[in-house]
């Protein structure tokens, strides 16, 4: 394989604003937008894709029918509730289209043991302080069009987002309101490359750096006195915490100039409150990333930007009916007549999660907030606490401990996998149901933040195509099993649009609707900025001492309650010798949670952006400074070897300046596991063991490794 010899260099952070103007940043944007909006056709017309179920017959996947399949399902689901107990059964229920899984397990097969995605592997710490602290899982997402001051800390939207929304309204905000925009990254990232200000700041070192912005805004008068004397809990507390946390104290520590530290303080106090954070992963998926997120959320209070425009948005999410409450309708123009109610049973009603049943796992301070963590789910299989798992487009083995998790899938007696794509569980699953991908369903999402700061919203739409192949939406997939378990009379409903369609009565609207117009969203309500003054007592909590189970999780972390500084290696890794590299893995905008990898159109347009587009090669690359890897003898197109105490992989080397000495990266979603047959790239969550934030047991995908030239 032909190496090249080549590095990117990166402009000074003075010249980062003339970089670029507004209109390419929109016109990059749109291409990255342009490329995920090709990779859903491909992915439904993909030859690759899984095109029928398949069961498990004498330790051999064999193809079967839809009847069969559920039959096989139904029988298994019984066998297992008989021998191990239905509360021993993991719903894994991720990303299914319908919220029906959680009726199917929960309710009607009665288990009590559920992990998603939100808390336990994608960005526990934000989610749940935002909660604790009076602002909600969404103060990740600030009101980015109003705002004249944001911050982005640890997060990189105009390369990988949530939304659409949160490029167009950086972008936004940068052109009418001439708003500065500041990243937080070790990384120089597409929205670095777009900033005012990069601050390259030492990897876990954050809630240091929260705390001497708060130092320098109280010191200097900056706060906005009237809301945290008004509508604050513990400012206290969160005074004495950071009065020694001086800009020159935090420099030492992060990186960051102490000068530049009170430049941006000064800048983000005085344009507050039209100025916003927005915070998620980065700072959330490290072991001390409970204490970052407080620190960083704490600034929000200090300066009174709270749910006022620019600043930390409270979003209001859509409300929807529950379809399975008893519902009153006026007949429609087709005779459709009232929907029946139904009485659901709750089969998991006092039923404990294993997390607070056993004394195997009192070690672990999150059992106090959480009933399950999914880096436990492995312990609690070789206890033999979980015995099945039901796994609905989610990837374990790329969200912590893969080596764990594959000997845990083998395990398990019991593993019912719905997917589009082959890959490390549907391989080793009993029954493989083939989904249908977003284009062959009926689709229907509300949600809270978005590019409408004052207007709640709807979207949805009837299936583009049949489903191709010999695939089923979720819906039926999930009706299919509960008529085979003998559940069908749940489910009175006709088809998935009469279910959203009950859903939608809520807010007034029918599927048809929503599918027929110019576009197939609707605004469906209105609300102002400052709900809290509409609330009873304080809207903002510093200090976190009036939540019981957080302060019993605390108190056995050994942490405070008021922000506080705990510093890498307090939880998680230290580097040392023998691993001085500390490794984490990033997104791609090319991708989308690890189901994309085996689509050839992103596979080539990734390594363009890597400039690597002529190795023959299509898996992630490992991104290290040019000083790391002249001190290794590697250069831009080598195969290199990472490894930690855990384990290790083989992936090809990206030599850039764009990333800091001592500090290596690789997009995660590739490797073992992968849609790719033949593996291509590596699982970064090989080389991870069991590290986790300890209130909300949060993988830490910060690992300390070290690499090496060559192969294995």
């Amino acid at each position: 394989m032909p190496r090249k010899s080549k590095s990117t260099t990166i402009p000074s952070s003075e010249s980062l604003a003339s970089t670029v103007t507004p209109g390419e940043r929109r016109s990059r944007h749109k291409r990255n937008a342009l490329s995920e909006g090709a990779a859903q056709l491909d992915k439904t017309h993909d030859p690759d894709r899984i095109k029928q179920p398949y069961i498990r017959e004498d330790g051999e996947l064999r193809e079967a029918t839809w009847d069969e399949a559920f039959e096989y399902t139904a029988e298994r689901l019984q066998e297992f509730d008989e021998e191990h107990g239905a509360e021993t059964f993991l719903d894994a229920g991720s990303w299914a289209e319908t919220p029906i899984f959680r009726t199917i397990w929960r309710d009607l097969y009665g288990t009590p043991e559920r992990i998603g995605r939100g808390v336990h592997v994608c960005a526990g710490p934000t989610f749940v302080t935002g909660g604790m602290m009076g602002v909600g899982s969404n103060n990740r997402v600030p009101d980015y069009q109003n705002s004249e001051y944001l911050i982005m800390w640890g997060r990189n939207p105009l390369g990988s987002f949530a939304g659409q929304f949160e490029a167009k309204g950086v972008l936004e905000a940068i052109e009418k309101n001439d708003a500065t925009l500041v990243t937080i990254d070790p990384q120089y990232t597409e929205t670095a490359e777009k900033s005012d200000e990069w601050l390259p700041i030492e990897p876990r070192t954050d809630g240091a750096l929260a705390l001497a912005i708060a130092h320098v805004i109280i010191q200097e008068g900056r706060l906005d006195l009237e809301f945290v004397q008004e509508h604050t809990h513990g400012f206290e507390a969160y005074r004495e915490s950071v009065a020694d946390k001086t800009p020159e104290w935090a420099a030492e520590i992060t990186g960051i100039d102490a000068d530049k530290i009170r430049e941006i303080a000064r800048g983000f106090a005085e344009a507050a409150p039209a100025a916003g954070i927005s915070v998620w992963t980065g700072t959330a998926q490290m072991g001390n990333g409970w204490k970052a997120t407080q620190n960083i959320t704490a600034l929000n209070g200090l300066v009174g930007n709270i749910d006022r425009p620019g600043g930390l948005r409270l979003w209001k999410s859509t409300p929807t009916a529950d379809p399975f409450e008893v519902c009153e309708w006026t007949p429609d123009e087709k005779g459709t007549q009232a929907t029946i109610g139904v009485d659901l049973p709750n089969n998991a009603a006092g039923k404990e999660p294993a997390l607070h049943k056993y004394e195997e796992y009192e070690e672990y301070p999150f059992r106090h907030i959480e009933g399950i963590a999914h880096n436990l789910v492995p312990e609690m299989v070789e206890n033999d606490h979980i015995n099945g798992i039901y796994c609905h487009h989610d990837m374990p083995l790329k969200d912590g401990n893969a080596e764990a998790w594959l000997d845990a899938l083998d395990e398990m007696d019991l593993v019912i996998a719905v997917d589009a794509y082959w890959n490390g569980v549907t391989r080793n699953a009993d029954v493989v149901f083939a989904d249908a991908t977003q284009l062959e369903k009926d689709t229907v999402g509300t949600g809270s933040w978005s590019a409408y700061p004052e207007h709640q919203w709807v979207v949805g739409g009837k299936a583009a195509v049949e489903p191709q192949f010999n695939t089923k939406p979720d819906w039926e997939i999930l009706t299919g099993i509960a008529e085979a378990m003998g559940w069908g009379e749940n489910f009175p409903w006709d088809d998935h649009e009469e279910f959203i369609d009950d859903q939608l009565q809520a807010v007034d609207l029918t599927l048809e609707e929503l599918d027929s117009g110019d576009k197939n969203y609707e605004l469906v309500g209105e609300y102002g900025y400052e709900q809290w003054r509409d609330e009873d007592g304080p809207a903002f909590s510093f200090d976190l001492d009036q939540i019981p189970p957080f302060v019993q999780a605390a108190e056995e972390a050994g942490m405070d309650t008021a922000p506080e500084w705990q510093p890498p290696g307090t939880y998680g890794d230290e580097l040392d010798e023998e691993y001085p590299l500390e490794f984490y893995d990033i997104r791609s905008v090319f991708f989308s949670h690890g189901s994309d990898q085996g689509i050839d159109r992103c596979l080539d347009q990734f390594a363009r952006k890597n400039e690597l587009e002529d190795e023959d090669y299509r898996g992630n690359y490992l991104h290290l400074n040019p000083e790391d890897a002249e001190e290794r003898g590697i250069e831009t197109g080598d195969m290199v070897t990472v490894e930690s105490e855990t384990g290790g992989g083989e992936l090809m080397a990206h030599v850039t300046e764009t990333i800091k000495p001592g500090i290596v990266t690789a997009e995660y979603g590739f490797g073992e596991g992968s849609a790719q047959e033949d593996y291509e790239g590596m699982n970064t969550m090989k080389l991870h063991a069991k590290q986790m934030d300890p209130i909300t047991g949060q993988p830490d995908r910060h690992i300390a490794v070290d690499v090496t030239s060559g192969g294995e």
